[in-house]
């Protein structure tokens, strides 16, 4: 079902590419015909929708607010055709799900397997972005889903299904953290410990809960990845602070054990699996929310 029209088709391409060339080597076209239509629709709109620089097109302000509306009647689109499926009871679909590079590790290789192994027909495509983008992103067509840590208040976002995951320590199994349940900041003040840095989130909570509790933390090394925390961590350098989501799978294993933090001041990080509340969800989407629920459950047990 296509029902754009080909200036559509074409605007969309260009402005993707930023190039005529480009957007007709990938539409199979002549890059005259597509430049012919675009200049038929600035005449008409008397305003012109790109700007053409030697280094190639970019949008005007104009053509940024057609290009935000075209990517958004694309996603209806989709939509119109996924509920065209449902009516015909058909169990098979496309979901696009946004994710934060935090999950990539553990939790969505899980989540991929689950729902092939229970819904075969459904595809995920995957889309990891920065977390602080996700909302927008989710909003402005982007995603079918989203899964956000620590997400904001919106009032279009519909927060589905959320877990919480403690804050701690990250230790080798064979350090003495691990006799204990639980432990209190002050009680791993005298080990050595990896220090989280900017732009990682854990950074300023943890510089907030040392700076409270009047303690100077042994340093033995920082980094601001969380892959280099754990590395440095399963070398023996120190203790890492970090969520229990960062270190999930490297814990199931067995290759590294997880301490959580207690405390009066201690929060936790949330994961939120959330949707566009404006924005009617396919018979897939619903089976992949399912899916996604259901091992949010698990590890929230």
């Amino acid at each position: 079902m296509q029902p754009f029209s080909r200036f559509l088709i074409y605007f969309l391409a260009v402005a993707r590419n930023a190039s005529i060339r480009k957007a007709a080597d990938d539409l199979r076209i002549a890059g005259s015909a597509i430049n012919r239509h675009i200049l038929l629709t600035e005449q008409q709109l008397q305003m012109p929708l790109f700007e053409r620089l030697p280094s190639g097109m970019r949008l005007t302000a104009a053509g940024e607010i057609l290009y935000a509306y075209a990517r958004r009647w694309v996603k209806d689109l989709e939509d119109i055709n996924r509920q065209v499926e449902d009516l015909k009871g058909i169990r098979r679909g496309q979901v696009d799900l946004l994710a934060p590079e935090a999950l990539a590790r553990a939790f969505l290789p899980e989540l991929v397997t689950r729902i092939k192994h229970s819904h075969p027909g459904v595809v995920l495509n995957l889309n990891i972005r920065d977390n602080h983008g996700l909302c927008e992103a989710l909003l402005s067509g982007e995603g079918d889903l989203a899964l956000i840590l620590d997400p904001e208040e919106t009032r279009d976002l519909t927060v589905i299904r959320q877990i919480s995951f403690p804050l701690g320590f990250v230790c080798r199994p064979d350090h003495p953290l691990v006799q204990q349940s639980a432990v209190r900041l002050a009680e791993c003040a005298g080990y050595p410990m990896i220090i989280a840095e900017q732009p990682l989130a854990l950074a300023s909570v943890f510089t907030r809960l040392t700076a409270t509790a009047n303690l100077t933390p042994a340093v033995a090394a920082r980094a601001n990845n969380v892959q280099m925390i754990i590395s440095l961590v399963r070398a023996g350098i120190g203790i890492g602070f970090l969520s229990y989501l960062d270190v999930m799978s490297e814990v199931t294993d067995g290759q590294l054990a997880f301490v959580p933090l207690v405390g009066a001041d201690i929060p936790s990080l949330t994961l939120a699996l959330a949707c566009d509340r404006t924005r009617h969800l396919s018979r897939a989407t619903h089976l992949a929310c399912d899916a996604i629920e259901d091992m949010m459950t698990r590890h929230a047990a």
